[in-house]
């Protein structure tokens, strides 16, 4: 059964909980962390306890077929070769990777938008970067006109953008911007975490991150990075000589990056979860996944107290909701989950230093999301105001 529009509807999901342990909680959370499956958590369990059986470095070359086809899954993905993705052990590791081993210039100059991801405006600080922003639109994406002057008159070191914004619907026009880097022989990054299994990712960026929690719902404690081949020869992989002597010859140095102490249990089971998404069909799940962005602010929109911060049709099942009452959001997200049993994100406004004026709550739901769902949030949170 499909809507209107060709895309499957709430009541063709069912499917999706049932591969899920029974939730305690109404989880409408997934850009903090998705719920895996009972597969990926048997995978992950299976690896260690193979671990266990035969030694770690055993059982990690015996996972070695399930790694690979997991690499090149995700290198289909984002867009890079199945050689120019390599795991991390989290989004924000992957990006501190890439710092390392990118060719920057001393105080070289990154260009971001007014929506960038908090934490990555520290990374850089730390690492003496300069940040030059890019102008937005009146909704937050970035001016592709003004971005393709930028990159004619004062080009930056490097372009990040961040695709889909952690706080609200917002959902940055990244295959764009990456033709007018391209052409303008400027480096494009992209911070994919909340955007990997949530909308197309095979966007031409030059690098690529991204971590596997949230939309893929595989295990935490892993994230990944892709680089696209014209850039290898020019990374700075520092591995010491005993590990890099272990590979064999041409080994790609994205490879070289993960040879060290790694979690291949949470490996495994990030290629179990990459490999039931690819069976479902990513282009279906985009599209449902908006659908319940979509059913989500419809719910909310006239609820008193509480305002949408972007337009029903945003192409994300982020939902970003102002206390319009002067609520206090972080008591509010603690009252839904302690009173209600519903989990929601309180997000300050260090998570988008640049964008955000005061705190949101979010609500990120699954394909998996009910009417029944939303119409119990939206009774809660009258009871908050």
């Amino acid at each position: 059964m499909t809507g209107s529009d060709g895309a499957a509807t709430d009541s063709d999901w069912g499917w999706w909980r049932d591969r899920r342990p029974p939730a305690a909680r109404l989880h409408l959370d997934t850009a903090a962390a998705g719920r895996s499956s009972r597969a990926v958590l048997a995978a992950s369990a299976a690896h260690a306890e193979r671990e266990a059986q035969t030694g770690g470095y055993v059982a990690a070359a015996e996972a070695e077929p399930v790694l690979a086809e997991g690499r090149a899954a995700l290198g289909k993905l984002l867009g890079v070769p199945a050689d120019g993705v390599t795991f991390t052990r989290s989004g924000e590791g992957a990006l501190g990777a890439l710092l390392d081993i990118w060719p920057l210039p001393e105080a070289a100059t990154i260009a971001v938008a007014p929506s960038e991801w908090g934490p990555n405006l520290d990374a850089f600080a730390v690492r003496g970067l300069r940040l030059t922003q890019i102008p937005a639109a009146g909704d937050g994406t970035v001016d592709l006109a003004a971005l393709e002057r930028m990159l004619a008159t004062e080009p930056p070191a490097v372009v990040h953008l961040v695709q889909v914004i952690s706080h609200r619907g917002l959902v940055q026009p990244v295959a764009a911007a990456a033709a007018l880097c391209r052409a303008a022989g400027v480096p494009l990054w992209v911070d994919a975490a909340q955007a990997l299994g949530h909308v197309d990712t095979a966007c031409g960026a030059d690098a690529v991150y991204a971590t596997s929690r949230k939309w893929l719902t595989g295990p935490r404690g892993v994230g990944l990075l892709g680089v696209a081949e014209p850039w290898w020869d020019r990374l700075t992989v520092r591995t010491p000589q005993l590990y890099r002597a272990a590979q064999p010859a041409g080994t790609s140095p994205l490879r070289l990056l993960a040879i060290t102490e790694v979690n291949v249990a949470a490996w495994v089971g990030l290629c179990t979860a990459v490999g039931e998404y690819l069976e479902t069909g990513p282009p279906l799940i985009w599209d449902r996944l908006a659908q319940a962005g979509r059913q989500t602010r419809e719910t909310l929109a006239d609820l008193p107290g509480w305002a949408v911060t972007d337009p029903v049709d945003a192409p994300s099942a982020i939902v970003g909701l102002r206390a319009a009452a002067g609520q206090d959001v972080v008591a509010a997200r603690a009252r839904l989950l302690d009173e209600h049993g519903i989990v929601t994100t309180a997000c300050t406004v260090l998570r988008a230093p640049l964008d955000m004026a005061e705190p949101l709550l979010r609500i990120s739901p699954h394909v998996d999301v009910t009417p029944d769902d939303l119409t119990r949030l939206r009774q809660a949170l009258l009871t908050l105001t």
